[in-house]
């Protein structure tokens, strides 16, 4: 007779201590690499923990830590050795960063496929907002590029800044700072001339975007707009008077 058993019951407990696992060493270090399917399963499971973990602890905000780790149940997830020192951190770091979170409490970023004969996908499993954030420099080092072109930032970029400021505490000053150690690091700029002083870098920056439109031209300010395909406005609803029904009594 066939099994309708998915996972052998041996399999199926690996797998939840590998995402106990991961979500523990996520918390401890605030990102991890690792393989994109580990990535996706344990991501639900991640947030689940964070967000019944800060729900919680708005109930018990009056409580000293010792209390909160015994009474808070979204620490029974994580393993026992892992329990003090993880939820320390959360009670100490994460929820005083998450304030206003419910949800959307970490990010995956595709990587390159592993180096080797499996050639397996991997991604970056990280923590919003952190200070390790892969997203965040990266962005500070798009914002760098442009500002040293010249150009203004296109739509899709400043609402990628937005995104990522916004619950940050003191994230606009955070980031500002991020751009000038990209444009140092990155682009070889010298703060006190105000000028790149590497000749290859400056004939890299002669590389401009292939359509200058969106940078502060005739397509700024239309972040919705096809960049592929013309797009037609949708024309204004006009109003219509609909009869009064007769089963209503006048």
């Amino acid at each position: 007779m066939p099994s309708l058993q998915k996972f052998h019951a041996n399999v199926a407990r690996h797998v939840k201590l590998m995402d106990k696992n991961l979500c523990a060493n996520l918390i401890r270090h605030e990102y991890i690499v690792t393989g994109r399917t580990k990535a996706k399963r344990s991501q639900s499971k991640i947030e689940r923990f964070l967000s019944r973990a800060v729900h919680e602890n708005k109930h018990m905000s009056e409580k000293d830590e010792e209390f909160k780790l015994k009474n808070n149940k979204a620490f029974s997830f994580l393993q026992p050795p892992d329990r003090q020192e993880v939820g320390s951190k959360v009670l100490n770091e994460l929820v005083g960063r998450y304030p206003k979170r419910t949800h959307g409490f970490t990010r995956i970023i595709k990587l390159e496929p592993r180096l080797g004969e499996d050639k397996a996908p991997m991604s970056v499993l990280e923590l919003v907002d952190s200070d390790y954030e892969i997203k965040f420099w990266f962005t500070a080092k798009i914002v760098a590029r442009l500002e040293l072109q010249g150009l203004e930032l296109d739509d899709l970029t400043k609402h990628t800044v937005s995104k990522l400021t916004k619950f940050r505490v003191n994230g606009k000053d955070k980031f500002r700072e991020a751009v000038e150690t990209a444009k140092v690091e990155f682009f070889k700029y010298d703060p006190e001339s105000g000028e790149v002083t590497d000749a290859d870098m400056k004939e890299n920056l002669k590389n401009l975007p292939r359509n200058l439109e969106y940078n502060g031209g005739s397509m700024s300010g239309k972040l919705l707009m096809s960049k592929k395909f013309n797009t037609i406005p949708r024309p204004e609803a006009k109003k219509v008077d609909l009869p009064k029904s007769p089963f209503l009594s006048s």
